[in-house]
């Protein structure tokens, strides 16, 4: 599948990180590196000022993903399935990093390293740690829109299958059919036909009665779908802040692991491959 982010900066990445680890956030965070500890990070970064031509593939449990607030960064996150690539740059136009478990591949510079050193893996794993969080949230969020949807869908049921209780009026229609087929036979006078009017319209008014019962009902559900509603647009909210937030932090994020990988170049602990 594909996906193409255009992204709002609206708070500088450190801004950004602060907000979203303020108090009650911290426990989801830890949470959700545990839940996500075995995937692997993917990055694309350009350095000529062009947006990344981002696209992604999640064949597997799970696969996230997010751009800067310039598209010029990309970066995905999930299983061993899910992969990241851009058809956007050159090689020497940008930075590409695989951040698995056990191991960093990365180009830079135009040139391929790989890095097995478990303190650098580390410390670079480290810095995705906010948006594994962000992906645990949106995942909670999804949870609950699915739940709301499947409420809906049962009002919805409801609402077609609205019954209300109908007294028996047998009785009152054979009455009615006695009536018409007497002056049909008979002849009736303008007084005759008055009532049986009358009792027509009296059927129909107890009919109608009913039928505003029924439509009362359907207006509950109506209105219990209509909250519903609301609810599912305050959850988009949430999931659009949250998205926000991602593209916010991503610049940042990628900047200091360039600093990580261009330190590894210098100090031999990335080999050339």
């Amino acid at each position: 599948m594909r996906h193409n982010w255009t992204c709002k900066l609206t708070h500088v990445a450190a801004t950004a990180a602060a907000i979203f680890l303020a108090a009650g956030i911290a426990p989801l965070l830890a949470h959700a590196q545990s839940k996500y500890a075995n995937d692997t990070y993917m990055v694309v970064s350009r350095a000529d000022g062009g947006g990344v031509d981002m696209h992604v593939d999640g064949n597997g449990d799970h696969c996230w993903a997010t751009t800067s607030n310039d598209e010029g960064v990309g970066i995905s996150m999930g299983d061993s399935r899910c992969t990241l690539w851009d058809e956007g740059a050159d090689d020497d136009a940008s930075m590409r990093a695989k951040l698995s478990p056990n191991k960093i591949s990365f180009r830079l510079n135009g040139k391929s390293y790989s890095i097995s050193d478990a303190d650098t893996i580390k410390r670079a794993r480290g810095l995705f740690g906010p948006l594994t969080s962000i992906q645990e949230q949106q995942s909670v969020l999804g949870e609950k829109q699915r739940g709301l949807g499947a409420q809906q869908r049962d009002l919805g049921a409801q609402q077609r299958e609205v019954k209300v209780p109908v007294p028996d009026m047998d009785a009152d229609f054979k009455k009615v059919e006695a009536d018409a087929k007497r002056l049909s036979a008979e002849g009736g006078t303008q007084s005759e036909l008055g009532d049986l009017q009358s009792e027509l319209g009296d059927l129909q008014s107890r009919l109608g009665d009913l039928q505003s019962q029924a439509g009362d009902a359907q207006s509950k559900l109506g209105d219990q779908q209509s909250v519903l509603g609301d609810q599912q647009s305050k959850l988009g909210d949430q999931q659009s802040e949250l998205g926000d937030k991602a593209q916010e932090m991503a610049s940042g994020i990628v900047t200091k692991l360039r600093g990580i990988l261009s330190q590894s170049i210098q100090n031999g602990t990335a080999k050339a491959d």
